[in-house]
Order: C-alpha cells, then sequence, then structure tokens
C-alpha cells in the first residue's frame, strides 16, 4: 500500500488552531502500550485521528524493520503494516476488532504480533 496523505476529519492542518481537546483515542494510548509491551514490542508512538471515528495508530520496530497497529474504526479493523524501502506502507495482516476497547485491541495486538494464521481468539 503505498503512503498517501491523511485525511484528518475536523482538522486541516496548517489552517486552523490546533484543537482544543486531545482526540478521545488518546485514552487508549496506555493499554496499547501495554498490548504491545505484552506482547514483545517496544511502542514508539502514539497518533490518534480527530473526529468521531477513533482511529489511532502505534509505531514499532521489530527485527530492524519499522511497523505499525493502525485501527481503522470505520471498518473495525486493526492492520499490522510494514514499511517499504521505497516509501509508504504496506498491510502485512489485518483483523476484525469487535469490541473496540482496551481487551479487543489487546488480544488483536497479540494475534497480530504473533503472525498465526485464522482469525483472533
Amino acid at each position: 500500500m503505498k503512503e498517501e496523505s491523511v485525511f484528518w476529519l475536523g482538522a486541516k492542518p496548517g489552517t486552523k488552531a490546533a484543537a482544543s481537546q486531545p482526540p478521545a483515542a488518546t485514552s487508549l494510548q496506555p493499554a496499547v502500550f501495554a498490548a504491545c509491551r505484552t506482547a514483545g514490542l517496544e511502542p514508539e508512538d502514539f497518533v490518534a485521528a480527530l473526529g468521531e471515528h477513533g482511529s489511532w495508530l502505534v509505531s514499532f520496530t521489530r527485527e530492524a524493520r519499522p511497523e505499525r497497529f493502525v485501527w481503522n474504526a470505520r471498518q473495525r479493523q486493526l492492520v499490522l503494516q510494514g514499511r517499504i524501502r521505497s516509501g509508504g506502507w504496506e498491510d502485512l495482516n489485518s483483523c476484525p476488532v469487535e469490541s473496540p476497547n482496551a481487551d479487543g485491541f489487546a488480544a488483536g495486538i497479540r494475534w497480530l504480533a504473533s503472525n498465526k494464521p485464522g482469525p483472533p481468539a
């Protein structure tokens, strides 16, 4: 998947003042970081999208390759992506998250980090 510009709902970079309230998804950061660490990954950053959907991403490096988990709230999919040398990101795997909360994301992160075939348990 080639990296493209991101449209952040509720804001236009460079044309609006920063939002007075952080995105709601930022409250998930501690749980997402804990799930990454439990899976043997060291999270590097967490970015939450503005808007009502609650999408977010968390970056990490595994085996010297930059990777990230992306929560696509609109499609209710947690996606594992790897950086490609020519630029951008490619989807490596994904799974549905039925309960978009700390426990649901932790299960998805564990499953995606393990690279097991089949749906998450």
